[in-house]
């Protein structure tokens, strides 16, 4: 190997070195919000398959029903988790309703679209 080629190496092995650090800061700066969306998600889920069973649903059966909910990335420990539902029911019930998955009805209650 002649000095060029070394040089090259070294350049093209510190370009990837950059790359990969800065991908893993800005994953490690998402994951919060990540792990909301995730947690959002998969809540939203939970009350749609509620409401195909039944006709509407009203915040505080919301956050009963969402009280268990846990969501995780598999690359990493950080876990997020409903803790407070009250808290949690009226930001699912604003998701669901800007996602289009509901429509709000009279007295605080829900219903599929």
């Amino acid at each position: 190997m002649n000095t060029p080629q070394i040089i090259l190496g070294i350049l093209a092995f510190a370009l990837v070195t950059a790359v990969l650090y800065t991908w893993g800061l800005h994953k490690s700066m998402t994951q919060q919000e990540d792990l909301e969306r995730i947690l959002l998600s998969k809540s939203a889920r939970k009350v749609v398959n509620y409401l195909k069973k039944h006709e509407s649903i009203s915040l505080e059966e919301m956050g009963r029903l969402c009280k268990d909910v846990k969501a995780g990335q598999f690359w990493s420990r950080k876990k997020a988790a409903v803790q407070n539902p009250r808290l949690f029911a009226p930001k699912l019930a604003q998701y669901m309703t800007e996602q289009l998955l509901v429509k709000e009805l009279p007295g605080n209650r829900f219903c599929l679209r």
